[in-house]
């Protein structure tokens, strides 16, 4: 056997089992043949045991590591930036391009390819084809589309969070490997376009990791052989990858060095746009630094890892000697896969590397840490937006403190726009100021939204969805116990609505009171009719001036309101007893009758709700009552219920453009990706935690759904059964008179 190095192992460490993540057949078997290198020395296996883990991609192996199935691999810093920011790993090592263990050589460049006679500059790759090593990669991804987005601002950039779908817009036909995976096409929508160039179709390696056209070196294959293709009307004309990748094409003997050059960022003194390949130092698309190893941020003590490393390195660094016939940590082309018939290049490793360094643990405890400010700024280059804010409304501080929180939690995330989150005191400032474009985004329920509509000339354009639909019930409950208490008639009872001018709170049972004919409308004073109906009431907001500019109201439509102070009988959340489940909270301390939705019931009973005032509720002690008079079980909504409602819906201004109206879709699409998940520990959208329910959105919500651009209109949402409701209270009351906002002197 060779003379093997040995390090000095930590006294508490137990033998390693080292589990390096790869994702091709190639990677794979020079990963197996190190692991049966290792096996064969009993100085290195005494300590250290090396397994392949197979993984799909760069992607699936970031999660495994992510999940302790693996524990390295070996990345370049675009994706290792996905790696960090998504998954949680972290620098190990640094893969050095001198032989010498310094830090003077840890950066590479990016370059791109052009056939010699193709008159091209930046600006003209628009609808060409073009051959990417990778989406995500450095050089590849990162370095020429930060520059095309920035600086030389050949791409234009029309939406967030989406790198692709700008690209799609610029080039041609491509072939953009894991273009198509999740990390970059999380909602499916990217289309073939982008993969139409890619070496695999029809097979699972297709446009991924595995793709023929993968990798610096695919993409120089990808340019070369389909260019010189009699078969295909395929043309490329740019491969972007790693500087000095060319010498391997050329060494491998399969690329000509006299048909190819590069293309330059800038015009070169001669006046072109081009070079030849060997000036990569000058003609490059920017400074990238070194490819890492890289394991999980979870690890306590990394030591073992690093020691393995450089166990590999003091063994394996050079080529084959006969002090060391058996291995060769920097050179893959000896790895033939026999389905494929290239040379292998860059495997687990560069081919170019010749050590590896190991940063202080100081200096590389984060990617953040370690990686060039200069490079994190190319990141953030590609997240440009041309929305740079969202600013949402809100009408109380606990809805203030949620989106606060929404906005920090997206933007741990990276997603774009930036959110901000603005403060009013009433949904109709809120509406006031959307349309006026102070804010562009606020969450309604149907009957504010006809108001939003019909008043400020605001849409929807966001719907929540709830499992069974875009919709909800109204319904009337009461407890069992209280077997008395008629739905056709009110008289003399305590009543909890909602909130004035909410579907289920007003519009519909007003609906309901004045269709069973138990009120008589005089001098159409409808708020009067309904408050000599009743004993006592809590409908919050009833006394606001937005929806009763009279200032006549009967004090008793306030009186079971639970709130003290200024806050009580509020529209909002100040008032305890306000929306649907304050509404059925007031029906189990003070009323007879709530007037909420269908789910209310179950979500506040059996300890689903945690607040003390729902901890000993049963769902069996309510009932529901129906408009046919019987009374049901509360799981019986569907067939015992007052109408159905259409769902929340996120508003904007209706001047706002299709492409505005997306990005803000964008916002919220990304969001529930990551936080729609009620598990969440950092963050859950659709919860709204102890104390206050159906902040910003409805604790029920499962999913939001962008509405088509030609449905984005409030009638045609809240469709011709909902409009007739709210013009029958119209017809029959006053102006100021019915709980819907109306406008002073019709002026908004």
């Amino acid at each position: 056997l060779p003379k093997i190095h040995v390090l000095k192992f930590y006294t508490f460490l137990k033998k390693g089992n080292i589990r390096w993540c790869v994702f091709t057949s190639g990677e794979n078997l020079k990963c197996q043949a190190l692991s049966k290198t290792i096996s064969q020395i009993s100085t290195f296996s005494a300590n250290y045991t090396l397994r392949c883990v197979m993984g799909l991609s760069e992607f699936d192996c970031m999660k495994l590591i992510s999940q302790d199935k693996a524990d390295l691999i070996t990345l370049d810093v675009g994706l290792g930036y996905i790696a960090s920011r998504i998954y949680s790993l972290r620098p190990l090592a640094v893969e050095n391009y001198n032989a010498q263990d310094l830090s003077n050589d840890l950066y590479y460049y990016s370059t791109i390819v052009v056939p010699i006679g193709e008159a091209l500059d930046p600006y003209t790759l628009r609808r060409k084809e073009v051959c990417f090593s990778g989406a995500g990669t450095a050089e590849g991804w990162v370095l020429p589309l930060s520059n095309l987005m920035g600086s030389i601002q050949a791409i234009n950039i029309t939406q967030c969070n989406s790198v692709v779908q700008n690209l799609i817009q610029f080039l041609g036909d491509s072939c953009i490997p894991n273009a198509l995976q999740s990390a970059f096409n999380p909602f499916g929508d990217n289309t073939q376009e982008i993969c139409r160039l890619c070496g695999d179709e029809g097979t699972q390696a297709f446009c991924t990791s595995r793709d023929r056209y993968a990798g610096n070196q695919g993409a120089l294959r990808c340019l070369h052989e389909q260019r010189n293709d009699p078969e295909t009307l395929k043309r490329p004309v740019a491969a972007v990858v790693r500087a000095q990748e060319v010498d391997f094409a050329i060494s491998d003997g399969w690329f000509p060095k006299g048909l190819y050059q590069l293309l330059c960022p800038t015009q070169q003194l001669s006046g072109l746009w081009t070079a030849p390949l060997g000036d990569w130092a000058t003609c490059n698309w920017g400074r990238i630094p070194a490819r890492l190893v890289m394991t999980s941020s979870r690890r306590l003590d990394v030591r073992p890892y690093r020691d393995f490393l450089k166990l590999l390195i003091i063994n394996f660094q050079t080529n084959p000697t006969p002090g060391n016939p058996t291995f060769s940590l920097f050179t893959s082309t000896e790895y033939v896969v026999p389905e494929q018939n290239y040379v292998q290049r860059n495997l687990m490793f560069s081919d170019f590397t010749r050590t590896l360094y190991f940063p202080e643990e100081e200096k590389s405890a984060t990617y953040y840490q370690w990686i060039d400010p200069q490079f994190l700024a190319y990141e953030e280059m590609l997240n440009q937006c041309p929305l740079p804010t969202i600013r949402w409304c809100v009408i109380d501080p606990w809805e203030m403190e949620k989106c606060q929180r929404m906005s920090s939690a997206f933007a741990a995330k990276g997603i774009k726009p930036d959110l901000t989150c603005v403060l009013e005191e009433t949904t109709i400032d809120c509406m006031r100021r959307t349309r006026d474009g102070f804010v562009d985004m606020m969450n309604v329920e149907a009957g504010d939204l006809y108001t939003a509509g019909s008043q400020f000339n605001l849409v929807p354009i966001v719907n929540e969805n709830y499992g069974i639909g875009p919709f909800y019930y109204a319904v009337a409950v009461v407890r069992k116990i209280n077997p008395d208490i008629l739905i056709s008639n009110w008289k003399f009872t305590r009543t909890c609505q909602s909130g004035v001018g909410r579907a289920t709170g007003w519009i519909i049972p007003l609906n309901f009171i004045l269709r069973t004919a138990q009120v008589q409308v005089y001098g159409r004073h409808l708020i009067y009719a309904l408050s000599e109906l009743v004993s006592q009431a809590c409908i919050p907001g009833v006394q606001n001036q937005d929806f009763n500019p009279t200032g006549r109201v009967p004090l008793n439509l306030c009186e079971l309101c639970m709130s003290g102070g200024n806050d009580r009988c509020q529209r909002d959340n100040r008032e305890l007893y306000f929306g649907e489940d304050g509404a059925f909270r007031c029906l189990t301390e003070a009323g007879e009758i709530a007037f909420t939705r269908h789910t209310t019931v179950h979500a506040n009973t059996a300890s689903r709700n945690p607040d003390y005032w729902a901890r000993n509720l049963r769902e069996d002690d309510f009932e529901l009552l129906c408009p046919d008079g019987r009374r049901q079980n509360v799981q019986d909504w569907h067939n015992c219920n007052l109408g159905k409602v259409p769902a929340n819906t996120i508003i904007t201004a209706s001047h706002k453009t299709e492409n505005e109206r997306l990005n803000m879709w964008r916002l919220l699409q990304y969001g529930q990706v990551y936080y729609g998940d009620d598990w969440n520990p950092i963050f859950r959208m659709f919860d709204s935690g102890f104390d206050h329910r159906n902040l910003i959105f409805s604790d029920l919500t499962e999913s939001l759904t962008l509405i088509p651009w030609a449905e984005q209109n409030y009638t045609q949402w809240l469709g011709d059964d909902f409009l007739r409701l709210v013009q029958t209270l119209k017809n029959v009351g006053n102006y100021g008179e019915i709980g819907v906002y109306e406008p002073i002197n019709g002026t908004a």
